[in-house]
């Protein structure tokens, strides 16, 4: 049970550093519109973890039986992928607009860092991967699963939460050219992404 804690917050915390566009989207927002907005993005993402790893963990008997699903989340996450990444390069402005209202800017952030994670296939791969290795060569139990994952959401919290706190202290030492910059790279980072997703799909 040890070894499940451990390797599972390690598992969560490395999982956050492999730059991809949830990454960026992160640090943008943070940069962009201050910390507490980060933290809502990191919530969504870490709901999303929590929802896949549950149907890894507990079986996909549950859900829905859809004809061609993959190839419908695949268009569905390149799209949203490729609109952020066209907002990210051509926008003359740090500031985001976004929702005036404490619900809808919730709203808004929360389920841009859901929707980042469900409609992105790689995800699926990490955590079904992760899970049938587990049960697998492990030989863990499903209650050393349970945790295992548990303290991997626990370690991805924690360590987006960090993230969007020091990108935003960052904020006060780069120049507007650099934030721009910054967009402009996390911009490129979706589309490129985007194109990946459709490039294994229907390659």
């Amino acid at each position: 049970m040890i070894s499940a804690i451990v390797f599972g917050f390690l598992y969560g915390f490395i999982l956050c550093f492999t730059f991809g566009p949830a990454f960026f989207r992160l640090v943008q927002t943070s940069i962009d519109n201050g910390y507490k907005s980060g933290v809502l993005i990191a919530l969504g993402v870490t709901v999303a973890d929590a929802i896949l790893m549950f149907f890894a963990v507990f079986g996909t008997a549950l859900l829905p039986q859809i004809e061609h699903f993959d190839e419908y989340l695949s268009i569905g996450g390149s799209t949203l992928l490729i609109a952020l990444g066209c907002i990210s390069l051509f926008k003359q402005q740090t500031q985001l607009v976004y929702p005036q209202t404490k619900f809808g800017t919730f709203l808004y952030y929360f389920t841009s860092g859901l929707l980042l994670n469900l409609l992105n296939p790689s995800n699926y791969i990490a955590v079904f991967g992760t899970s049938t290795y587990l049960k697998g060569a492990q030989q863990f139990s499903l209650n050393e699963i349970v945790v295992f994952f548990s303290f991997s959401l626990v370690a991805t919290m924690l360590a987006e939460s960090l993230i969007s706190f020091y990108a935003n202290k960052m904020k006060k030492v780069l120049t507007e050219k650099v934030i721009r910059r910054i967009n402009q790279l996390a911009g490129m980072v979706f589309i490129i992404s985007a194109l990946l997703i459709l490039y294994k799909q229907f390659a």
